[in-house]
């Protein structure tokens, strides 16, 4: 067989994920991602080493079982990580579509077909915060169903072990440059709107308020100048050139016109999308996994070289 017949395009999705601890008002320890690093690796080797069947999740909604197959711990706050999938309750007859004979129902209610996903993990370079390049799979699991999946495990490792805190993972989508491409297309902007952490603003604002239950995130909407079509060129370049740091910007969004009318770009809207070319295993046509690591790797390091 051709190995061109053997490779096949992988979208791959990029998000930002961090790690919340979660401590009392008398723990003043500062955040440190080596602790959290560390705590990470423990909860994979925590979920790892248990049997199959007490490390699977049911995914109810989605009537899928979940759980961690393999990780690799690479040091350095870097892991590669392996999930499988089965869903259940789907049971239909079978055709052979050679010979279109029937073969009847073969699964049962709680038989499911494995599928795999792949998801990197790498700490951000000088951040508090790390990178994650999702395999996107149709048939395999959603990044907001691995996440709830290492939360649940989360919770399960606090009650099993000696651990001092509580962890949350949270991820947010890393935009793409469609983002501003977008943005070149408006004949007019009218509005910026900045969501920030509750906690990355004075107190001084906050207490206006009245209360300390508002939300944890907080919008900050900043017109455009007098007389003025758009905000400056560079101006919405900088907010979301910082965003890709360690900011305190979690979303952008600009309302304007454009030539169809008025529209709106967000940046969790429009998230950064890539195809790899990945080697495929005979028979079940699944990704590699080691090509799909190193062809993640590469992509990674291009995309640190070019910031």
């Amino acid at each position: 067989m051709d190995n061109q017949e053997l490779k096949k395009k992988v979208p791959i999705y990029f998000y930002y994920l961090t790690i919340c601890k979660q401590k009392d008002s008398k723990d003043v320890s500062a955040y440190d991602i080596d602790q959290i690093v560390e705590s990470f690796s423990k909860l994979l080797f925590f979920v790892h080493q248990k049997e199959l069947k007490n490390r699977t999740i049911k995914e109810i909604n989605q009537e899928k079982a979940v759980w961690l197959d393999s990780y690799e711990n690479l040091d350095n706050g870097n892991f590669n990580l392996i999930l499988k999938s089965a869903k259940y309750n789907h049971v239909r007859p079978e055709i052979d579509t050679q010979t279109m004979e029937s073969l009847g129902v073969r699964k049962r209610q709680q038989d499911g077909e494995e599928e795999k996903t792949h998801l990197c993990i790498r700490l951000a370079k000088g951040q508090q915060r790390f990178i994650a390049v999702h395999e996107s799979n149709h048939y395999g699991i959603s990044i907001n169903c691995i996440i709830h999946y290492l939360n649940e495990q989360f919770k399960i490792f606090n009650e099993e072990t000696d651990e001092t805190y509580h962890y949350e993972l949270l991820h947010e989508i890393m935009p793409g440059d469609d983002f501003l491409s977008s943005l070149k297309q408006a004949k007019t902007i009218s509005l910026l709107r900045l969501t920030v952490s509750k906690d990355d603003l004075p107190n001084d604002f906050l207490r206006f308020a009245g209360r300390d239950d508002i939300k944890n995130e907080v919008d900050i909407c900043i017109k455009r100048p007098h007389k003025a079509q758009k905000f400056p060129d560079n101006l919405i370049k900088e907010y979301y050139e910082d965003m890709q740091g360690d900011s305190k910007i979690k979303r952008i969004v600009a309302k304007g016109t454009n030539a169809t009318g008025n529209f709106e770009a967000a940046t969790d809207l429009i998230k950064m999308k890539h195809y790899l070319n990945i080697r495929c295993m005979n028979i079940t046509n699944e990704v590699d996994s080691s090509d799909f690591f190193d062809k993640a790797q590469h992509f990674i390091d291009e995309v640190r070289n070019r910031t």
